[in-house]
């Protein structure tokens, strides 16, 4: 059995498209992709208590309608994005012209890759971090120089900076960082990208920002055509499966980035764009993941500690931390327990990322973690 969830998901697709069948879940309905085992997904970072409820309302209201193009919703949502900036910031400077619509975040990246390859180079990026879209850059004529994390497992956003030179084509910053769940201080991250911008594009990914309790950078970005910032509704808002993502930029970054698309906004769908804007609506559902996934993290970091496991303490939903002590395929011990995790090679030893499900779930994984290092 594949180990990748993405890539058993895709292959269990075709295998039923073939049929002529497709997987149907109910609104509000467990996922049982494994019929009955119900396996534990915390490997994909997704937020196991979404959709809200809005957003799924929005959804069953909405799905009727999908034999229609969404071009009448795309600038209702892009609205609603700047309204809703607009108001968390008390400014008024991010309008529909400074927001970009795509199917997720790591859509945008892919915009943001084509743009700067325009003249074969390097992205200047932490390591580790999120890598999902280096192979798309790397298609582009992209290549790499990573600088490692700080002793603090930060990235160190000081030293990119000052690793940038004439070669380098874009420089991505991720913050919260993925995997290690760890910030900067948006005030230096701003500083950072501000002296980085004057020599290369740069590109913000805030995926976490709002599971941190972080500013985001948004409406700094609008102001200088060479940053953009990237938002998900995958993370916090429980979207992952919808795919909607936006870039937040000047005009002109947005326009140079559309042209990228087959038209602007393409890829976001009119069921998605109704959950998209409900979800801006929910401030509360998002408010409870954020403190769910707080009291989910504390019961991990008690589990780890009674084991003397290394981890580093996260803002995020998922956390990473050392394995290198227990015996055996972690990963497959726990894939026996119905419980899906990701194995990484990170500081020279062996780390698994594990992502925050419910509380319930979370005591599963905790249960089996006893079981397998005892």
């Amino acid at each position: 059995m594949p180990t990748d969830r993405r890539s058993w998901l895709k292959q269990t697709s075709l295998a039923l498209a073939g049929l002529g069948l497709s997987p149907i879940l109910k609104a509000g309905a467990e996922r049982k992709f494994f019929s009955p085992a119900n396996p534990i997904w915390l490997n994909s970072n997704e937020n196991a208590y979404g959709p809200s409820t809005l957003a799924q309302k929005a959804i069953l209201n909405t799905y009727k309608n999908s034999n229609r193009y969404p071009d009448d919703y795309l600038p209702l949502l892009k609205k609603k994005i700047a309204e809703h900036w607009s108001r968390r910031t008390a400014s008024e400077n991010v309008g529909t012209e400074n927001i970009l619509l795509g199917a997720g975040s790591s859509d945008i990246i892919g915009l943001a890759c084509q743009h700067a390859a325009k003249t074969k180079g390097h992205i200047v990026t932490a390591e580790p971090s999120y890598r999902v879209w280096n192979n798309q850059a790397s298609s582009f004529g992209l290549s790499f120089k990573r600088i490692p994390l700080n002793d603090e497992k930060k990235s160190d956003v000081a030293k990119m900076v000052d690793s940038l030179d004439n070669d380098t084509r874009m420089i991505y910053f991720c913050n919260p960082n993925n995997p290690t769940g760890t910030f900067v201080e948006p005030e230096q991250l701003k500083d950072q990208a501000a002296a980085a911008a004057e020599k290369t594009f740069v590109f913000i990914d805030e995926a976490y920002t709002e599971y941190a309790g972080l500013p985001s950078l948004a409406t700094w970005a609008v102001k200088n055509p060479n940053v953009v910032v990237a938002k998900t509704f995958s993370k916090v808002y429980g979207l992952a499966g919808a795919r909607v993502g936006y870039a937040i930029a000047h005009p002109n970054t947005i326009k140079s980035l559309s042209s990228y698309q087959p038209w602007p906004d393409a890829g976001v769908s009119m069921v998605s764009c109704n959950a998209a804007m409900a979800s801006l609506d929910d401030a509360d559902f998002v408010s409870h993941c954020r403190e769910k996934a707080k009291t989910a993290r504390e019961m991990c970091y008690d589990c780890f500690k009674k084991f003397s496991l290394d981890y580093i303490p996260s803002s995020t939903n998922f956390i990473l931390f050392n394995i290198d002590k227990l015996k055996g395929d972690f990963t497959s011990l726990m894939q026996a327990k119905n419980i899906y995790v990701q194995f990484r090679e990170h500081f020279g030893g062996k780390w698994c990322r594990v992502s925050m499900g419910t509380i319930e779930e979370m005591q599963q994984f905790c249960d089996a973690l006893k079981e397998i290092a005892a």
